[in-house]
């Protein structure tokens, strides 16, 4: 342990790059939240792990193609959901099982598939090859301040869709541009760290932090502080191995930091709850 934090800077770009990326998910997961769209920024996270799969099955180059496809499969996404005569879950639902099969059954091409999809699923970021200079990251923050710039008019159209259509007209292309700065987001977050670190960046924090806090600004704020947080306590821990028949034994690091934000989420609602409870005794 003490060796490795002495040589600390050999994982700051995965430090950075993990802590950017869940800081930039957990502001996108706010309006994903509000808008009651938890189960499709979970499925979506599975249609971009398959687009990932697919962008290494067929050996296109770069980072670029894998954020293009799931953008592109933004649009049957958002037709399927609203198909008459079924609930919107029911569908969602559908999609999620069936892209994470189908990502599943990539690993029986073995190979660099097999290796980079597992990767794509679980993440660790000590042991990837993120850099702080990726290119997928520069797609990131791009997306991000396109978000931050049309954040006003995504909040209008999420709140009073009808006035907004009374005062500026058809909200269908800033709906598009939300959901494909959402897809451009998670397919570079899935590719740099892994499914299941985007999903918990993308709806932990807001989730354990909306019941607490009202002001939409504060929120923000307090929801980067929340997952870059954890994501430095994860990657902490994930660095102090224990012995275990006699071999060193290291928790994944992606793992840890979910681990992380799991606790400190249950941790907030449990304060919550015996606040709440205390403050209704004391008024009877």
């Amino acid at each position: 342990m003490t060796n490795i934090l002495s040589n600390w800077t050999l994982f700051l770009p995965q430090m950075v790059v993990g802590s950017l990326v869940g800081a930039l998910l957990s502001v996108l997961g706010i309006l994903i939240v509000l808008r009651g769209m938890t189960f499709f920024g979970v499925t979506l996270s599975q249609a971009v792990t398959f687009s990932v799969a697919l962008s290494l099955f067929m050996e296109w180059p770069g980072e670029i193609f894998p954020v293009m496809f799931s953008c592109v499969l933004v649009f049957p996404l958002l037709y399927v959901r609203k198909l008459p005569g079924m609930k919107e879950e029911v569908i969602l639902g559908i999609l999620f099982v069936f892209f994470s099969a189908a990502s599943q059954l990539m690993l029986a091409l073995g190979g660099n598939v097999q290796n980079h999809l597992m990767a794509a699923f679980f993440g660790d970021i000590l042991t990837s090859q993120v850099r702080a200079d990726s290119f997928g990251l520069y797609i990131a923050v791009f997306f991000f301040i396109l978000y931050l710039s049309f954040f006003r008019r995504f909040l209008f159209i999420s709140f009073d869709r009808d006035e907004y259509k009374i005062q500026v007209g058809n909200p269908l292309p800033f709906d598009l541009l939300f959901y494909i700065i959402l897809a451009a987001s998670l397919t570079v977050a899935v590719n740099l760290l892994g499914t299941f670190y985007s999903i918990a960046h993308l709806i932990l924090p807001v989730f354990a932090l909306l019941p607490l806090i009202r002001s939409l600004k504060l929120l923000t704020l307090v929801c980067v502080l929340f997952s870059v947080f954890a994501t430095l306590s994860g990657f902490l821990i994930s660095l102090i191995g224990f012995e275990r028949n006699g071999d060193l034994i290291y928790f994944p690091t992606s793992s840890s930091i979910i681990l992380v934000l799991c606790v400190l989420a249950f941790f907030l609602h449990l304060i919550r709850f015996l606040t709440t409870s205390v403050f209704s005794k004391s008024v009877r």
